[in-house]
C-alpha cells in the first residue's frame, strides 16, 4: 500500500513558484537519482538505515543464503516551469512513501519555514505549515477540507501528526 504527502506553496491562495534550487539543497545530499517527467522531475531519495536487531543480515531459500537490504527511500514528483533567462521554479511536489528519516522531514520543514507553503496528505487534521504567515495564504477551502492548519518547529511534529490523522 502506498502513502502520498503534498508539498504546495501559495500566495493570496494562488499556487506560487519558488527556486527548484530550494528544494534541491533541502534533499541534496538523499537524491539518489533524478529524472525528467513529462511536467517535471522525478528525484529518488535514500537515507541510511542504522542496523535493527528485528532485521537478520540474511535470509535463506532453497538453501541459497540472500542479504537483506533495508531502504528508507522515496520518490519525489515535482512540478517545474522554466522561463526564458530564468531559473527553473517549481510551486510543489508529491512524495510517494515518504522516508521515515529524520532528515527527510527536516528538509520539508526547512522548505516549510521558508516559503508561504503547507504539507498536506489525505485524513483528518491533515495540514501543516511551517510559519503563521502561510495560513493567510492557503486556498479557499482549503482549511474546510483538511482541517485546521497546525504549525510545526520540528521535524518530529510532522511525523507526529501524520501518525496521528
Amino acid at each position: 500500500m502506498s502513502f502520498d504527502i503534498f508539498f504546495n506553496s501559495y500566495e493570496r491562495g494562488q499556487p506560487h513558484s519558488f527556486p527548484l534550487s530550494a528544494a534541491e539543497s533541502a534533499f541534496q545530499a538523499a537524491i539518489v537519482s533524478r529524472e525528467h517527467t513529462g511536467s517535471g522531475l522525478l528525484w529518488q531519495l535514500e537515507y541510511p538505515v542504522l542496523d535493527s536487531p528485528d532485521v537478520p543480515p540474511v535470509v535463506q531459500l532453497n538453501g541459497r543464503e540472500y542479504p537483506v537490504v533495508v531502504r528508507d527511500c522515496a520518490d519525489v514528483y515535482l512540478t517545474v516551469e522554466i522561463a526564458t533567462d530564468a531559473q527553473p521554479m517549481t510551486d510543489g511536489f508529491m512524495v510517494n512513501r515518504p522516508a521515515g528519516h529524520q532528515d527527510f522531514y527536516a528538509a520539508l520543514l526547512r522548505l516549510l519555514q521558508t516559503t508561504h507553503s503547507a504539507l498536506f496528505w489525505p485524513g483528518n487534521d491533515s495540514l501543516v505549515v511551517g510559519q503563521l504567515e502561510s495560513i493567510g495564504h492557503l486556498p479557499e477551502g482549503m482549511v474546510e477540507t483538511l482541517g485546521e492548519p497546525f504549525l510545526v518547529n520540528e521535524p518530529q511534529q510532522i511525523i507526529d501528526r501524520i501518525r496521528a490523522s
